[in-house]
């Protein structure tokens, strides 16, 4: 007996479909980043910036920490090499860091070092870090106005936001006195927020010669010897 006979369509599909699953199957996962072959590892940095770089690191892309500096207490000078070796490893990704002798610092990331032998930093990419927080300071602030604080603000007059509230949304009742501590130069802006939602500001205070502060009715117009 002759079964029923199968559609050439439905045969080429499932034919299709086979192929593709083989495929997937055989394709190997890609690894994150890529591994090579195991070898040594060898790279040339070349500082083609206007700046000698005092400290330099390399590491593989999977490692979560720079390691140590490969200059040691050598320099980089502007139009110098350093030929670098990095080991005998299968890492064929690794990152730079170059820190220049103006403190500035430039990054290369994702360098493959299994298919390029050289790299140079230019510096057109360099960047300064933060400069580093001012001490630490206090200041007592004593609620001396007609309605509690709801909101008091201290940043460095050049600042561009005021930052965190100081109080922590924990207002000052009419009268307390609270002790404020802040990181940054000596001068100062002040701005205080009252229950009822109005804000005075005092501008460029001496917090060091002056560090207690009355909150009092006209208090940002009142004349005083540390400011405005």
């Amino acid at each position: 007996m002759v079964g029923p006979s199968v559609p050439r369509v439905t045969v080429r599909l499932a034919w299709v479909l086979a192929i593709l699953w083989a495929s997937l199957l055989a394709t190997p996962a890609l690894a994150d980043p890529p591994l090579g072959p195991l070898g040594e590892r060898n790279l040339a940095v070349l500082n083609q910036s206007r700046l000698n770089v005092q400290e330099l690191y390399v590491s593989p892309q999977s490692a979560d920490a720079w390691g140590q500096d490969q200059l040691g207490d050598a320099m980089l000078e502007r139009g110098g090499t350093q030929r670098l070796k990095l080991g005998r490893v299968r890492d064929c990704i690794f990152d730079l860091l170059a820190i220049y002798d103006d403190a500035s610092q430039e990054e290369l990331r994702g360098v493959n070092v299994c298919r390029t032998r050289e790299v140079a930093f230019t510096g057109a990419r360099a960047t300064h870090p933060p400069p580093p927080p001012g001490p630490e300071r206090r200041v007592t602030v004593t609620n001396a106005s007609t309605l509690p604080i709801q909101q008091l603000f201290v940043s460095a007059p050049d600042a561009a936001q005021w930052g965190e509230d100081r109080l922590a949304q924990a207002s000052m009742s009419v009268g307390e006195e609270r002790r404020v501590e802040f990181t940054g130069p000596c001068r100062a802006d002040l701005r205080v927020v009252f229950a009822n939602r109005a804000a005075e500001e005092r501008r460029n205070l001496d917090l060091c010669a002056n560090p207690a502060l009355r909150v009092a009715p006209g208090w940002t117009t009142q004349d005083r010897a540390d400011g405005p």
